[in-house]
């Protein structure tokens, strides 16, 4: 999604596109997939924006309550990313890295088929693979 279209449903939800909103959805636009909260407080600072964290912390629940940027919680930190395309994550248990991780359309098609069977309306879901990648696998495998 594009930073104008992001705005139109801020917009949509009643919201100003005030200027830390504004901000926030470029970071989140040209930063891709996966930004934790303490990351976007210092891509803020470096550009010389100091809101108060409550006030961040407040705007990415008002993104993400309204459908507007996508929320997940990893092993116990919170990330935002845009609704640009669906994907999933590797998080590896070693390091804590997270890489973005693209899975064919059968997925769409059993979310579908859950939602119809349970009558139930999916807004969004989340699917993270846990496990160790290349470089932390001999720490922490032995065959």
């Amino acid at each position: 999604m594009n930073k104008e279209s992001l705005y139109k449903n801020i917009r949509a939800q009643g919201g100003r596109v005030t200027k830390i909103r504004r901000e926030l959805v470029r970071i989140l636009t040209n930063l891709g997939c996966l930004i934790s909260q303490a990351d976007i407080l210092i891509y803020l600072k470096e550009k010389n924006m100091f809101p108060n964290r409550s006030t961040v912390y407040r705007e990415l629940r008002f993104l993400s309550e309204n459908g507007i940027v996508i929320k997940n919680t990893i092993a116990g930190v919170n990330y935002y990313e845009t609704p640009h395309d669906h994907h999933h994550h590797l998080v590896c248990l070693g390091c804590n890295s997270i890489n973005k991780v693209e899975m064919p359309s059968h997925l769409g098609y059993q979310e579908k088929r859950i939602a119809k069977e349970n009558k139930f309306y999916i807004r969004n879901h989340s699917l993270e693979f846990y496990g160790y990648c290349f470089s932390c696998q001999p720490r922490f495998i032995t065959i």
